[in-house]
């Protein structure tokens, strides 16, 4: 006896072994139940899920022998249920529809259902594929579907119900069927493995469900091929080496490799993938899924069915998710998801998976914009009091000044400890070399005068105690003031203490610096004077009167049907009236080119005919020239209108208090604003 493969040997034959389509079962149990079983059906949805099975359970339901009438229960023993299961009861005809396209078949078939079923209760067609029919064979089932004999009734099955017209359809009760879980493939698959005697581990189990893709046909034929292939119970790795995919655990591997940034570890497992032969494109859709449920697993206190994986696997995920941030795993999830696409489109896929490895194992660690700004208004906070000012570490503000420093706080020239001021940390105040010049003045220097003294360039006493630099703060405005404490009575500095003048070719040059900059001028230049104005054109079209006409080519326009408008709104209206249209272009212009076309100016006199209530159209009249750079226009009154709204959005973005308060805190300023649209795809 020949072999039955397990998809057929274990097709379900009651309402009751239906797995994933309850919701199609149940209905139909209840139109039993109440006698309101239609004439039609049409089961549609994805292939291997159950369309077919459950139209043959529906002609035992109806054929079924054991009972007097129609049952939710057929027995599956009498004559009738098992040639239905056999595929050969004479009453039940199963029709492939791709090889009954021709109207003829139809004919045919139409010819033999008024006669009365030769020993069941119904006559029932099964059309499989339905959609494959012809128009003329679909036209010619019309009449008998909507109204067969009383012993007659229809089952469609189609994965393709947009194929399917709108007339056939709206004569059958439609059932949309879904693709299953994994987990209800996952169970259906462990008890046929049980029933058939075959050892297994849920890891094997797993990847036969997840492979099969909600398709309990192709979990079924999976498991026939897997078992085939193995020469005692299925274990996980050897299911994936069957089925050519990966084992979850070289996922799990290359997922830490990436969290803990070791690209060496990550491209070593592609190469393991790549010698083992497997699909890299389906690798990385893998890989995809795992992102998922890691994400899942980090964010979902109790992910339950959510995980969608055996008890190992979901231990597994779950343990690697709790040592990973969430909006790290969320930046993955999103980075590996154009992977896929980039590898599913590569000439050289395994170069494109190794280079996002790389790269996703190098990314920059996230710093969440609270944090920042957190920081940034703790600074403030620090500057803004004396808190800065205690800390001899603490960086001063911008525009502060700070000369060099040593790692021991003082400046390079001289060896006393740095003192600080009130909100400001600077390096020592130094004496001018001269020792018999005067002192610094208390006044507060000038930031932009170029005769500010330098101070990190002046040389400071050896004995001299070292001034501070304060800042004092009124309202708004701060003063910096250098306060010399008072010299102590010490000896004169010794001649090594003083530091060498500068030398002269130094001076010179920051004599010259400081010194405002004049262009050279010789006895030859002369001074152009300012051009004149150009003159006004004179071959310039006379467009003054177009603009009280605006308002009325608008409402032409609005009257329009079947012309370019967006073209016909570039026109200037000389005249807009019930008697001519009179519409100025710049001459050998794209749109004087359009406009000038039969088909579009007589679109323009039925608008203006239609806008105007007039009995005959009006004269249409295209004048071509020199037009002003701005002109009146319905696309120019649409530009200025836009680019109004846009002014007032850009404003509104530079006056948002969260705006202000960030540039205050950074000490920004604003270069370019874009808006949505500004960018192509925003």
């Amino acid at each position: 006896m020949s072999y039955l493969v397990l998809a057929r040997k274990w097709r379900p034959q009651t309402f009751a072994d239906l797995v994933g389509q309850e919701h199609v079962a149940q209905t139909l149990r209840n139109a039993f139940a109440q006698g309101r079983i239609a004439h039609a059906f049409l089961f549609t949805g994805p292939r291997g899920v159950g369309k077919t099975t459950i139209a043959r359970v529906l002609a035992k339901a109806l054929n079924c022998l054991s009972s007097e009438g129609p049952t939710v229960e057929p027995c599956g023993k009498c004559s009738a249920c098992e040639e239905i299961t056999r595929s050969c009861d004479v009453d039940v005809r199963e029709i492939d529809g791709a090889t009954w396209t021709k109207v003829e078949s139809i004919r045919e078939l139409q010819e033999s259902l008024p006669y009365l079923p030769a020993r069941d209760r119904y006559k029932i067609v099964i059309i499989d594929e339905v959609h494959m029919l012809s128009n003329s064979a679909f036209n010619a089932l019309l009449k008998t579907l909507e109204e067969p004999p009383p012993h007659v009734k229809f089952v469609f099955a189609t994965t393709e119900a947009h194929k399917v017209p709108i007339t056939i359809l709206s004569r059958c009760q439609r059932y949309d069927f879904k693709l299953l879980p994994a987990q209800k493939i996952r169970g259906r698959v462990e008890h046929i493995l049980k029933a058939e005697g075959v050892g297994f581990d849920d890891a094997a189990v797993s990847l036969v469900a997840r492979e099969a893709a909600g398709s309990m046909r192709d979990a079924l034929s999976l498991l026939d091929q897997v078992i085939a292939g193995s020469t005692g119970a299925l274990s996980g790795p050897e299911v994936a080496r069957l089925l050519g995919v990966a084992d979850r655990q070289v996922l799990y591997d290359l997922a830490r490799a990436v969290l803990a940034a070791d690209p060496t570890k990550a491209l070593s497992i592609v190469q393991q993938v790549t010698d083992q032969g497997y699909d890299l494109h389906a690798f990385a859709r893998d890989f995809l899924s795992l992102w998922r449920d890691l994400v899942v697993g980090r964010i979902v206190h109790e992910p339950g069915s959510m995980l969608d994986l055996a008890d190992e696997e979901r231990a597994d995920v779950l343990a690697i998710a709790k040592s990973a941030d969430a909006a790290d795993l969320e930046r993955l999830f999103l980075a590996w998801s154009r992977t896929v696409d980039d590898v599913a489109r590569a000439r050289e896929p395994r170069w494109v998976l190794e280079m996002a490895l790389v790269r996703l194992a190098h990314r920059p660690a996230l710093v969440p914009v609270d944090e920042l700004i957190a920081r940034l208004v703790d600074l403030e906070r620090k500057l803004g009091s004396g808190s800065a000012g205690s800390d001899p570490k603490a960086a001063p503000p911008r525009g502060g000044f700070s000369g060099p420093q040593r790692p021991g706080g003082g400046s390079p020239t001289s060896s006393a400890p740095a003192q600080h001021g009130s909100g400001l940390s600077t390096g020592a105040h130094t004496t001018p070399a001269n020792p018999n010049a005067p002192r610094a003045s208390a006044q507060p220097p000038s930031a932009s005068s170029p005769s500010s003294p330098t101070l990190s360039s002046a040389q400071p006493s050896a004995a001299a105690p070292a001034p501070r630099f304060e800042v004092v703060r009124g309202g708004t405005a701060a003063a910096a003031a250098i306060v010399q404490p008072p010299a102590p009575a010490v000896a004169p500095p010794s001649p090594a203490a003083v530091a060498p003048p500068a030398p002269k070719w130094l001076e010179s040059v920051r004599a010259r610096g400081a010194q405002p900059q004049k262009p050279p001028v010789s006895e030859s230049t002369t001074v152009a004077a300012p051009e004149a104005p150009p003159a006004p054109r004179v071959d310039l079209l006379d467009v003054r009167s177009a603009e009280g006409n605006v308002d009325l080519w608008a409402t032409v326009l609005a009257a329009l049907d079947g012309a370019p408008l967006a073209i016909l709104e570039q026109g200037v209206p000389l005249e807009v009236s019930a008697k001519k249209v009179s519409l100025a272009f710049e001459a050998n212009s794209f749109y004087a080119r359009k406009v000038s076309a039969p088909d579009v100016q007589e679109a323009v006199l039925r608008a203006a005919q239609k806008a105007f209530a007039s009995e005959a159209p009006p004269v249409f009249e295209l004048v071509t020239g020199a037009l002003p750079d701005k002109v009146p226009s319905i696309a120019q009154r649409k530009e200025a209108q836009r680019q109004a709204a846009r002014a007032a959005k850009i404003e509104a973005a530079r006056a948002h208090p969260l705006v202000r308060r960030f540039l205050s805190l950074v000490g920004g300023e604003i270069r370019k604003i874009e808006l949505p649209g500004d960018i192509p795809g925003t």
